[in-house]
């Protein structure tokens, strides 16, 4: 039976310094999609999208965390691995993005052009960083229906579901050290996002009339690459003119969507972000026979891991 390749993009919290060094230094592909996002993006603090994520050492990643940085740098190294595999002749069947990942699979496809993409990740920063309250998201290893009855979770809302053993909670900056300390009692391990809102909860219900109006102003064409959406589970509404509000504020059901393509077809699975995380959470969803691999990680050798997903 032949596969269908699904390319993932993943979404904030994953960011890192020196995302894609390697390939920005050694790979063409790569460089010149990077030097594109570079042109269309404009300086971001001072410089340009590219010398930001290379600026400072990788022990330096808690403060990469401004939504006006993160999110276009998101972007440029997803597209710019997007356009690496192309090039090398990875053609995917279908596009799925988790969070902001679906921004990201929304330019590779073509609904959004490159130019629009980053003047629409760009826009809605400001508006997240004018109108959102502070908070935080947490990442727990363990399933939340046997934890959800601690007291301490009691102000925390469920923000995504990524595999039977992975689950994220969006919170209050006050409650998030009472919960660590719950779940570290119970020998739960969790880890804080590099992030400064509860995005996939209430918390960011302020942004809700901003961003919907934002998301307006850019029409966008019908993708020449389906995209799924870990909103739905199910194909994009690229003519939903809300779709991209509803896509921070609503859960991601990662898990659910995976369980969903691999229901319907046989798959592979490529990550084209720069942790490698998404293809983790697959080989949990499905088992560790699962085709799941990523393009890179925060580990090194990105030529490598690189080379070692082509077909």
């Amino acid at each position: 039976m032949t596969r269908a390749t699904v390319l993932m993009f993943a979404g904030q919290g994953t960011q890192y310094y020196q995302m894609g060094r390697a390939l920005h230094e050694q790979d063409p592909a790569y460089r010149a999609a990077m030097d594109r996002c570079d042109d269309a993006c404009g300086p971001v603090s001072g410089q340009a999208i590219s010398r930001l994520i290379l600026s400072r050492p990788m022990a330096d990643t808690p403060q990469f965390i401004r939504q006006s940085e993160v999110t276009p740098a998101l972007l440029a190294v997803g597209y710019s691995l997007a356009q690496a595999l192309s090039a090398r002749g990875l053609r995917p069947d279908l596009l799925l993005g988790s969070s902001f990942g679906e921004t990201i699979a929304s330019v590779v496809a073509g609904t959004l052009s490159l130019d629009q993409g980053f003047a629409l990740v760009q826009a809605q920063g400001e508006v997240i960083e004018a109108t959102a309250l502070p908070g935080a998201m947490l990442a727990v290893l363990g399933a939340h229906d046997a934890l959800c009855h601690l007291p301490e979770m009691a102000q925390a809302e469920l923000a995504a579901v990524n595999s039977p053993r992975h689950f994220v909670l969006a919170l209050p900056l006050a409650d998030v050290a009472p919960l660590e300390a719950a779940l570290a009692r119970h020998q739960v391990a969790c880890a804080r996002l590099p992030v400064r809102y509860g995005f996939h909860a209430s918390f960011i219900d302020s942004c809700g009339p901003g961003l919907r109006a934002l998301a307006a102003t850019y029409p966008r064409q019908p993708p020449t690459i389906p995209i799924v959406s870990c909103m739905s589970t199910g194909l994009y509404d690229h003519t939903d003119p809300g779709h991209f509000w509803q896509v921070s504020r609503r859960p991601i059901r990662f898990a659910d969507t995976v369980r969903r393509l691999a229901a319907d077809r046989s798959c592979r699975f490529v990550e084209a972000g720069p942790t490698g995380s998404l293809a983790t959470f697959v080989k949990q969803v499905l088992g560790p026979q699962a085709v799941a691999q990523a393009a890179i990680n925060q580990f090194g050798n990105n030529l490598r891991t690189l080379a070692e997903i082509l077909p």
